[in-house]
């Protein structure tokens, strides 16, 4: 082969060598918008999806009750109610989501506290204090409690699923250790004291949203009441 030959060959394997990289760059470079649309479309789907849940919880805490329409919803949403069932196949659907991410906020948030306290005396009153401040205000979070509840009852959720459950284990190991501080005192019932805490924010935030109460000194009054009872304070 003469040297002409090779420098044609070797001239034609670096053109070939090219046009393969710039067909995998293109190839990567279609790949990574495909990539990007999809994110795109799915943060969309995601911000249309938290503002319907948002527009119904809305309606819920104006009437205290799950009793809307779905056409309300997409009318407030302004989008029609075929595009509202695309993300929501029913009422009951919508509403579920909005009670399961009530309650997971609340573990959340519970968890969060707990991890962050120095002593359990500490951990017991950030823990009121987010129960409060989720359960007041208007917020599906009693309802959300409630329902979860009645599933256990009637034997649609296992009770060791329930994250109403958790959140009372969390608050009875912190109370066993706050009654060996001495904080607590010592006959006191851990279980039924955390079921008991549970129970004033749901049922006090639940009848205080009924009522249409405001937000004033519920947190205050219904923390002072699961933490020092009814008794006089003799």
């Amino acid at each position: 082969m003469s040297e002409d030959d090779r420098t044609a060959d070797l001239i034609g394997g670096v053109i070939r060598a090219q046009s393969t990289l710039h067909a995998r760059m293109g190839e990567h470079v279609e790949r990574q918008k495909e990539r990007l649309r999809a994110t795109a479309k799915t943060k969309k789907s995601a911000d249309t999806r938290r503002r319907i849940m948002e527009t119904a919880t809305q309606l819920m805490v104006e009437r205290g009750n799950s009793a809307f329409q779905m056409s309300e919803v997409s009318r407030r949403c302004g989008m029609s109610k075929g595009a509202l069932y695309y993300y929501f196949s029913d009422k009951e659907d919508l509403v579920n989501a909005i009670f399961d991410a009530a309650v997971e906020n609340l573990a959340r948030g519970i968890d969060a506290v707990v991890a962050q306290a120095q002593t359990p005396e500490e951990a017991l009153m950030g823990i009121c204090s987010e129960f409060a401040k989720q359960t007041s205000g208007g917020s599906p979070l009693p309802m959300a409690i409630v329902r979860e509840l009645v599933q256990s009852r009637e034997g649609t959720i296992r009770r060791e699923d329930m994250r109403v459950m958790h959140i009372i284990c969390v608050l009875s190991e912190l109370l066993d250790r706050a009654k060996a501080n001495g904080t607590v005192r010592a006959e006191v019932d851990s279980k039924m004291g955390a079921t008991a805490i549970c129970g004033g924010f749901t049922f006090g935030a639940l009848s205080a949203m009924n009522e249409g109460a405001e937000n004033a000194e519920f947190t205050s009054y219904v923390l002072d009441m699961v933490i020092h009872g009814l008794g006089a304070r003799a």
